[in-house]
């Protein structure tokens, strides 16, 4: 805890806002982006989403294919999950405002859990394709359940782990990547290289909870200085990065 109140103020100390920002990219990011609201319309079905599982007192066994929980046994009440996995309201929003600005057509998310972030991703850009990998067969069932029952129509669900399924994976590059499953360093590292056949040029990957663990911060500093990407951006829990060969490489860390 104290190590991590003290890389937010860090952060805070050091990160920048639109005004102290000179790259078009980044600057259109900050301002037409970031600082726009979330249809009232979908923040609240977001909410109801979450109030839902958060009150969901029923039991499912959690098969964990990566880090894992440092709090939960594998036998767990949704709403645990939930209170401890699923995807902030801050965050959420961030996820929405990304996918509604950039339009991307075809979206990855590794790590469904209870489908939380999935439903900003569906939900910001309604007529793009959601492929969501999840390693737990019945955390991915209670989310198909949810995403049912709320009306989603534009995502698939997938049970696999991550590596495998983006070996296999054969279809159109994707535009947009949201990475939250496995916390282990070396195994985002892993993904990372074999999702690197399915981006292109102007791919939005955003990774979470890149503060998890000192193995997941370490991570995200190589990840940082990787010749690969031309674009990194801090958002403090989440980062993105992207190809953009075209540019000089910069890293930027901006207001959240």
């Amino acid at each position: 805890m104290i190590k991590i109140l003290r890389e937010y103020i860090n952060y805070k100390l050091i990160a920048k806002g639109r005004h102290g920002v000179h790259s078009p990219f980044v600057y259109d990011l900050l301002d037409n982006c970031l600082r726009k609201k979330v249809s009232q319309n979908v923040f609240k079905r977001f909410l109801s989403y979450k109030t839902q599982l958060n009150q969901d007192d029923s039991f499912i066994e959690v098969t964990d294919l990566g880090a894992g929980s440092k709090k939960l046994s594998k036998h767990r009440k949704v709403k645990s999950i939930a209170k401890i996995s699923g995807t902030s309201s801050r965050y959420g929003q961030l996820i929405f405002k990304l996918v509604h600005h950039y339009k991307p057509e075809t979206i990855l998310e590794l790590g469904t859990s209870l489908g939380v972030g999935t439903f900003m991703l569906a939900h910001g850009n309604p007529n793009s394709k959601v492929f969501t990998v999840e390693g737990c067969p019945e955390t991915s069932s209670l989310a198909q359940k949810m995403h049912r029952e709320y009306q989603t129509k534009n995502v698939d669900f997938v049970i696999s782990d991550f590596v495998s399924y983006l070996r296999d994976y054969k279809g159109t590059n994707f535009d947009f990547v949201f990475i939250d499953g496995d916390h282990r360093g070396e195994k985002l590292l892993e993904q990372l290289d074999v999702l690197n056949n399915h981006i292109h040029e102007e791919s939005i990957i955003l990774l979470d909870d890149i503060r998890w663990s000192n193995d997941m911060q370490r991570t995200w500093e190589k990840v940082v200085s990787d010749k690969r990407y031309h674009l990194s951006i801090d958002l403090f829990k989440m980062g993105i990065i992207m190809r953009r060969s075209h540019q000089e490489k910069e890293h930027f860390v901006i207001k959240y």
